[in-house]
């Protein structure tokens, strides 16, 4: 424990240019603060857990409580004091020693009406490890059980389960919880939300309230951000032990001073690192000022979509989509041109809007009609049973009860050129995925010229003699991120197609039992909207987090459908549709296919 030494050293936070403060003690020096200060929170962790394993569930729940309660108090007075004294000096300043010292002394005074000397110490990395993965609420958790406080038990299960989702013992002891009498599902309270606000990323509701949803995020990322850098000023450091001819005070105040910086930057990681994640998420604020400028124009608030695009901009100066995109809002600004409404025209002659966000209880949804006539839909059926791509007549990745068939467009220009598929029928796929295309770009005004992410024609097919099956066809999922039902969370994150932005299903068939379309809540149970295929029949919506969705389990027959995915981001476009083939019309090897079927008709 950091409490004890038998060499007496001394340690010391040295504020040189970027705030290091003076501090040393002695050894020597009670773990008990005698004028009612804070105790160190190290020392408190450990007589929890000595309680603990003497099964002192009291003494052991009251230590653990006041050690977490203590290190909040001891990370809020840092930033308050380095509140109070924040620097107004560059390195070249005259007297910079003289203004460090004076500053280091009222540093200390500030920190130490609060907190006892001992609990100023660095600890060990030990119990930052242990704070960092929220092992207390581990003990907590048995400890509470012990105690038959079941609510409380109940939270700390959750708590330190949001940290470590991997955890398997700890998920069947939230299955047991929330079978037990007295627990409700409130109980389930993670009491360390306040350091996870950047996370919560819904966007559920009208588009203003996405705008301020996501102002919340970006705030709190930069809250959180500037109180880790003062966390890392006012943290008390060990400088090496090393004789003084080897390193003067100016070369140990450079060390400490990257050492500052190596901390501050760190910082960035940190904020960026989900609790249960061992990676950042790269470029975490950049995203999430991207996410607020499209809500801001689709919102119509053109003034903060600028705003947030300059800030957006210090990131990547050089991109030409925000670069373009300023210029376009700039213009509209300039010429008091009014945002267009949400829900854009339908360009194709014959496609009507059936439902649109209220019919289907949700944001940014809307199905179209009559975008396919009945012989294209039976012409599309046919290409999927040609010949798959990888996956033709295998059982479904999502349920062992159907089986996949299907076709990618590059599969279907191929087989077309080499004759074993009609190739007004391939060009049929290819030309109804440009028309899906311009349909969710008029639509969804899209702020961005639209790519073709990934797109296929797929049939699932029930397998026959399966009764009274409770499965899924395809499960509540989000199409650009990894969706917690648990949580409500949706991460976006690898392995989730994150680069997606719209996405787009064009039914072919309904002679098929089951194989419903719906939308649900973000707890995967709750069904919002259905929508019954069939064919042309095309449901449209973003890949967000606000439109998890599924299809209900195919229970006899067949259904086909050509799904597309959207993005507007150009290094992610299909590059296989890119390099399709050129038509041609081989009219000998049409000829040749139209006198063997005349042949095989006879």
């Amino acid at each position: 424990m950091a409490l004890h030494s038998n060499t007496s050293p001394v340690y010391v936070a040295f504020l040189f240019f970027l705030n290091y403060v003076f501090m040393t003690a002695g050894s020597g020096l009670s773990s008990e603060s005698l004028s009612g200060l804070s105790a160190p929170y190290d020392e408190l962790y450990y007589r929890g857990v000595r309680a603990y394993f003497r099964e002192d569930w009291e003494r052991a729940a009251e230590f653990l409580e006041k050690s977490i309660s203590t290190r909040d108090k001891l990370q809020q007075t840092r930033r308050k004091c380095h509140d109070e004294y924040k620097e107004d000096f560059t390195l070249w300043d005259l007297g910079i020693l003289d203004w460090i010292q004076v500053r280091a002394e009222c540093v200390r005074f500030c920190m130490g009406r609060s907190v006892s000397p001992a609990a100023l110490l660095p600890v060990s990395s030990d119990i930052e490890y242990e704070f960092g993965t929220r092992n207390a609420y581990n003990y907590l958790q048995v400890t509470y059980y012990k105690l038959d406080k079941m609510a409380k038990a109940a939270s700390a299960a959750h708590t330190f389960f949001v940290a470590n989702p991997s955890h398997l013992e700890m998920r069947n002891n939230i299955e047991k919880y929330r079978r037990l009498l007295g627990v409700k599902e409130e109980s389930f309270l993670d009491r360390e939300r306040e350091q996870e606000q950047h996370w919560v990323s819904s966007t559920e509701g009208n588009l203003q309230s996405a705008v301020k949803k996501w102002k919340e995020c970006v705030n709190e990322t930069l809250k959180q951000t500037e109180e880790c850098r003062a966390q890392c000023v006012m943290a008390s450091r060990v400088i090496p032990e090393e004789p003084d001819n080897v390193q003067g005070i100016y070369e140990r105040a450079a060390d400490l001073s990257l050492s500052l910086l190596s901390c501050k930057q760190m910082c960035v990681t940190l904020v960026s690192t989900r609790p249960g994640r061992v990676s950042a998420l790269e470029d975490f604020l950049p995203l999430q000022l991207e996410h607020l400028h499209i809500a801001q124009f689709k919102a119509g608030d053109l003034k903060g979509a600028v705003e947030t695009l300059r800030s957006l901009l210090l990131f990547y100066p050089t991109d030409s989509d925000f670069l373009s995109n300023l210029e376009l809002y700039t213009q509209t600004l300039e010429g008091d041109t009014e945002a267009q409404e949400t829900g854009g025209p339908v360009p194709v002659v014959g496609v009507t809007v059936t439902m649109d966000d209220q019919g289907l209880n949700g944001t940014n949804r809307v199905v179209l009609d009559g975008v396919l006539s009945q012989s294209e839909c039976d012409r599309l059926m046919q290409l999927a049973t040609v010949m798959g791509d990888g996956y033709r007549g295998r059982r479904s990745p999502h349920t062992p009860h159907e089986k996949f068939e299907g076709l990618t467009v590059l599969r279907a220009l191929k087989l077309a050129q080499d004759g074993l598929v009609n190739q007004s029928d391939a060009r049929l796929l290819h030309e109804i995925g440009e028309t899906v295309k311009v349909l969710m770009d008029s639509y969804f005004r899209s702020h961005s010229v639209l790519y073709f992410a990934y797109t296929h024609l797929v049939c699932r097919s029930a397998i026959p003699e399966v009764l009274g099956r409770s499965d899924l066809s395809h499960p509540v999922h989000v199409d650009n991120c990894i969706l917690e039902p648990e949580t409500r969370q949706c991460w976006r994150e690898a392995p989730a197609f994150t680069h997606r932005d719209l996405s787009a299903v064009l039914y072919l068939n309904d002679d098929f039992e089951g194989g419903e379309f719906f939308f649900a809540d973000r707890d995967a149970k709750t069904v919002t909207a259905r929508v019954k295929p069939k064919c042309g029949r095309l449901v449209g919506f973003t890949s967000g987090p606000v439109n998890p969705h599924g299809v209900t389990a195919v229970t006899a027959a067949r259904r086909c459908a050509l799904a597309l995915w959207l993005t507007t981001e150009k290094h992610h476009r299909d590059m296989r549709l890119k390099n399709c083939p050129q038509w041609k019309k081989p009219r000998q090897r049409e000829e040749q296919r139209e006198r063997k079927s005349d042949r095989q008709a006879r």
